[in-house]
């Protein structure tokens, strides 16, 4: 629903006052690396798209009905939600809007508003939005890259609308949304592309040349689904989530199906352009970056052939340029978009996060209630679960504690976390695998049992005092992450990282629910209930014992997470075996 503001002010009723302005929220400093660029001046007039989150209604009984709709054994298993049923359940009260509409017109700025469902969106500007909030948006800096943007350290909101609102963006929010393509690839040989030979092929996979390299041949015979197909036509379908410019190429992907997965030569993925997204081709525009969106697609679409494949481009970034921006990082509008669509694509993908620390407690629950919302409606989110191992920097907090790093969004227990392994003879954690517990989500009770085991008979005492061991823990799964064989503007490019396990292993999860839908069954929506329970029970995934991640080691000498018997926070559960997982979900083999 979209709505122009002024055609709600038609028969609003005045809110009354809305007293005087308190501070909503602050920052003492910008986080780290960012710091206050000195000479450097505000533009008033610069264009701001600012989003204004109402608080939804009985959000404690959607959380427990989100559990329940995925929760195998309960009544209400795969009973999910339709787009109006969920609004419905959710929607903020009608005093939430007349107050802000009210708000609104006293500052002369109703008729730049729109409402979507429980977002109120101003397209004004920086001078609007300093007066509307009573902050100092100011210009900093990120030392580390020299990119610059727009934020304020505190602003306010009218006593009567603090209990109204959950956030407001872009506010004091600084942290830069990645792609989740390891840097840390110095330990691994350049990949040669081995010829097979009968000698190494052994149940379909060929060992030494996949122990090199990655390709889709080496994922199929590793992970046991070489042989499946899936459906075109039962209404299945597959996203890979783009953001920050990444353009997925239609020219590479031909030639990758061409060299690497033939049975799949031919096909395409269709594209959905969010908040003004584009995605450019270098034939019309020259080379562009996109070796996040090559990598995505390419294994999301072989892997899970013929399913229907949807690249999304995102528009809006973080700062991420030398002129000030002031754009919010996508997760928003393209959750939000999803959420407008009266079915969701049941399997989602996303190689991108930030580090949780950097993101304010504000935004990070409300988009983590979005995806529940996803999740709710009966689509699967696999999220990459970084790049850092146990963290890039464990640096004194404001409690003066060290403290392992965790990620964003894996710390949201609404999404499944995955992780990374490397070599497949055997297969062992790599040590880039983003792992650890969240400090922002408490842990979700489907975990409860898998966690406790690792924290009383595998956790490191010398450590654990580094980690909230109540927090949510991640990753949830794992799949190969190193030496993924791309085809970038023409020529062969390895990729390594998180941004590999994530598209390799819901690829995974694209085939099941294809399978689960031909068979009469709900898709999973949210995946970890069932993952954590008749998953893990069935033995049906390839548990990972070796390898270990690292991280923090100029403050916390040794810190890191050892792979294990059973779960563990760098590679959860294990490497999935489709055979199994297949045989649990619908009884077939």
């Amino acid at each position: 629903m979209k709505l122009s503001f002024l055609s709600f002010l038609i028969g609003t009723a005045v809110a009354g006052p809305l007293g005087s302005f308190r501070v909503f929220e602050q920052l003492s400093e910008a986080p780290e690396p960012w710091t206050l660029k000195s000479g450097t001046q505000i533009d008033g007039d610069q264009s701001l798209k600012l989003w204004i989150h109402l608080k939804n209604r009985n959000i404690e009984s959607f959380h427990q009905k989100v559990f329940d709709v995925s929760t195998p054994d309960h009544p209400d298993y795969g009973r999910h939600l339709s787009r109006v049923e969920l609004r419905d359940m959710l929607a903020p009260s009608q005093q939430s809007y007349d107050m802000v509409a009210e708000w609104l017109k006293e500052n002369g700025l109703s008729h730049k508003a729109t409402i979507e469902n429980d977002w109120v969106i101003i397209d004004g500007t920086i001078g609007d939005a300093t007066e509307l909030l009573q902050a100092e948006y100011q210009v900093f800096e990120n030392k580390a890259n020299g990119k610059v943007t727009a934020r304020t350290l505190a602003y306010s909101l009218p006593n009567a609308l603090h209990d109204h609102i959950d956030m407001v963006a872009p506010t004091i929010k600084f942290s830069t949304t990645s792609a989740m393509r390891s840097t840390i690839v110095k330990n691994y040989p350049t990949p040669d592309i081995v010829k097979s030979s009968s000698g190494n092929v052994h149940n379909g996979l060929d060992t030494v040349s996949c122990n090199s390299s990655i390709t889709p041949d080496c994922l199929k015979a590793l992970y046991n689904f070489k042989e499946f197909r899936a459906s075109r036509r039962n209404g299945n379908q597959f996203i890979l989530a783009g953001f920050l410019e990444e353009y997925a190429q239609h020219d590479d992907i031909a030639k990758f199906l061409s060299a690497y997965a033939p049975s799949a030569n031919g096909s395409d993925f269709s594209t959905i352009l969010i908040n003004n997204g584009s995605n450019l081709q270098d034939s019309v525009s020259g080379p562009q970056n996109h070796g996040e969106a090559n990598l995505d697609i390419q294994y999301g679409l072989s892997l899970s052939y013929p399913t229907p494949t949807i690249y999304t481009s995102t528009g809006g970034r973080p700062p991420e340029t030398t002129s000030v921006e002031v754009d919010n990082e996508p997760y928003l509008q393209f959750l939000t978009y999803l959420l407008t669509l009266e079915t969701i694509p049941q399997t989602i993908s996303i190689s991108y996060g930030d580090a949780e620390p950097t993101v304010p407690l504000s935004y990070a629950n409300t988009v983590c209630n979005l995806f529940a919302q996803v999740a709710a409606r009966g689509s699967s989110v696999m999220v990459s679960s970084g790049d850092d191992g146990s963290g890039s920097n464990c640096s004194v907090s404001n409690s003066s504690k060290l403290l392992y790093g965790s990620e964003f969004p894996s710390g949201c227990p609404f999404v499944t976390s995955v992780g990374a392994t490397v070599q497949v003879t055997p297969e062992v954690a790599v040590d880039f695998s983003g792992g650890g517990f969240s400090n922002y989500f408490a842990r979700p009770s489907y975990q409860d049992a898998a966690v406790n085991t690792w924290l009383t008979n595998y956790s490191d005492p010398a450590f654990t005092k580094y980690i909230n061991i109540s927090g949510r823990a991640y990753p949830d799964v794992s799949a190969q992450g190193v030496n993924f064989i791309t085809i970038e503007d023409g020529a062969v490019v390895p990729e390594s990282g998180t941004s590999a396990s994530c598209p390799a292993f819901a690829s995974v999860i694209a085939l099941l629910n294809s399978d689960r839908i031909s068979n009469g069954l709900a898709p999973f929506g949210l995946l970890n209930p069932w993952l954590y329970s008749k998953a893990a029970s069935a033995k049906a995934f390839n548990d990972i014992v070796a390898g270990k991640s690292a991280g923090c080691t100029t403050q916390i000498p040794g810190a890191g997470f050892a792979a294990t018997v059973g779960w563990d926070p760098v590679t959860g559960l294990g490497t999935p075996d489709f055979k199994k997982l297949r045989l649990v979900s619908t009884g077939l083999s």
